[in-house]
């Protein structure tokens, strides 16, 4: 995953980087799956790593960022890119011999409160059953009615597509 997360820019300033950025992405992902839940519980999860642990997440210094690193890089970094090399790491760590599932939601009547009902939040998410886990997401934005986009045919075209008879 390290190695994923070098073909992400960094959209930091060069001046004054502390901590590579493949190292910060690995930590936020490794300590989200380990339970951490905000930036600050994803900080705590850092500094409580030994030094062995720090080194091979990536990091050149002994310390891990601070909070307030892990919310420039969170608000800066872009989550289409981030998502893509996700998927293409994913794709390489296992592949899916079985069949890979569809699953899609239109989520009606899921508007802002106080919002009219115009519109809805449409998603749809490729699941491979043999290695156990999401290949792709697509959608959980809002749509107006009448503009609904096909979020099958992107996940087709992008992270799920490769022959493999799937399931709507």
């Amino acid at each position: 995953m390290l190695e994923a997360y070098r073909e992400v820019v960094d959209p930091r300033a060069a001046r004054g980087l502390r901590h590579p950025l493949p190292a910060v992405l690995t930590l936020m992902t490794v300590a989200m799956l380990s339970g951490a839940r905000s930036l600050y519980a994803i900080a705590q999860w850092g500094r409580l790593q030994e030094p062995a642990v720090v080194a091979a997440l990536g990091f050149t210094r002994m310390t891990t960022p601070a909070v307030s690193t892990l919310h420039l890089v969170s608000r800066r970094i872009d989550p289409a890119v981030l998502e893509a090399v996700l998927a293409r790491w994913a794709q390489g760590v296992s592949t899916p011999v079985g069949g890979i599932a569809l699953d899609g939601k239109a989520l009606r009547g899921s508007h802002a409160k106080g919002a009219p009902p115009s519109g809805w939040i449409d998603a749809v998410a490729a699941y491979a059953h043999e290695a156990g886990h999401v290949l792709a997401q697509v959608g959980g934005q809002r749509r107006e009615t009448g503009s609904r986009t096909d979020g099958r045919a992107r996940i087709a075209g992008g992270a799920a597509a490769g022959g493999r008879g799937g399931h709507r």
